[in-house]
């Protein structure tokens, strides 16, 4: 299946336009949740999320009227006719679109990190991996988002993350007897990301907006 991923970066749009003005684009029952954010980082990602949203249904001639999202249990944003996940980390946000299968995708920027912290949420030979690669901080980051693609893609809550075991080389996973393809992310230089679907993945094509 194709997907398109819309991307932006909120460094830019923070010096170039105010975040009053970017919240106005969207319907007024969105901007309380805006402003509860206690991070700008934060209230501006989650802005530019529901643009990139917004624009990504309009490109793909869908109603994109933002007060008709429904939410799954987990949180998930889910609309009819499409299908469409959302991710953040930093200064980067994307939003990724297909009109064949439910998908689910994330970014994480690549920052150091403690793997003591992280030690129940990868199994024994996922630790083995990771420090046995070539380079540990990579591999561990690039299980991480295939994990959180997963749990997103399925609908799954965060908690699940641990029981999720994977193989760094291979791109699938089964759960349930069911096959899911997974694929790596070309979000650029800091950042990993990754995209999980239950149809075979095919096409990425990347759209960079400017707001």
């Amino acid at each position: 299946m194709a997907i398109k991923v819309f991307r932006a970066h909120t460094g830019p749009l923070k010096k170039q336009q105010k975040f009053k003005h970017l919240l106005r684009r969207l319907p007024n029952s969105l901007h309380l949740k805006a402003l509860r954010y206690k991070s700008e980082l934060s209230a501006y990602n989650y802005v530019i999320g529901r643009l990139l949203l917004k624009n990504g249904l309009e490109s793909f001639s869908v109603d994109s009227d933002l007060e008709k999202i429904e939410f799954q249990e987990n949180g998930k944003l889910v609309l009819p006719g499409i299908h469409f996940n959302i991710s953040h980390s930093d200064h980067q946000v994307i939003c990724a679109f297909s009109k064949e299968a439910p998908l689910g995708v994330d970014i994480e920027k690549i920052n150091p990190i403690d793997f003591k912290d992280f030690t129940l949420m990868m199994s024994k030979r996922e630790w083995e991996a990771i420090k046995n690669g070539k380079d540990p901080l990579q591999t561990f980051y690039r299980f991480w988002t295939r994990k959180e693609s997963i749990i997103k893609a399925l609908g799954l809550k965060l908690s699940f993350l641990h029981k999720i075991e994977l193989d760094v080389s291979s791109e699938y996973f089964v759960l349930n007897n069911n096959r899911y393809c997974l694929k790596d992310l070309s979000i650029g230089q800091g950042y990993y990301g990754a995209v999980c679907s239950e149809k075979e993945i095919g096409v990425i094509e990347y759209e960079e907006i400017f707001f």
